[in-house]
């Protein structure tokens, strides 16, 4: 699937994840290629979803959205990515550096 069309659905993929949850997301990130201008035809989308939960890490994993196209989801509640924030994740950080938010609560 080329790079433009795949930009062109964020915002669909967002609203999937924001109705599969139904109301529990605070925010929302896109990271990697996508956000640095580095897509290709295989480039998938890379997301942060950060939800209020009391699901442990393993029954999140097994129950993000199915999607239209291929993304990468890593769900945290806040307390979670904030602890691994400070604790300087390397994940966590090198995700951060350029990315973008692209559903916020409070907004």
């Amino acid at each position: 699937m080329p790079a433009t069309v795949q930009k062109l659905n964020t915002e669909a993929i967002v609203q999937k994840i924001l109705d599969h949850y139904r109301g529990d997301v605070l925010k929302i990130i896109l990271f990697g290629s996508q956000v640095r201008g580095e897509e290709d035809e295989w480039s998938d989308l890379d997301l942060i979803v950060i939800r209020n939960t009391e699901e442990r890490f393993v029954e999140r994993l097994s129950k993000t959205p199915i999607l239209p196209q291929s993304a990468d989801i890593f769900v945290y509640t806040p307390e979670e990515f904030e602890r691994m924030k400070e604790g300087e994740n390397q994940f966590i950080l090198s995700a951060l550096q350029g990315a973008k938010v692209v559903y916020s609560k409070n907004r």
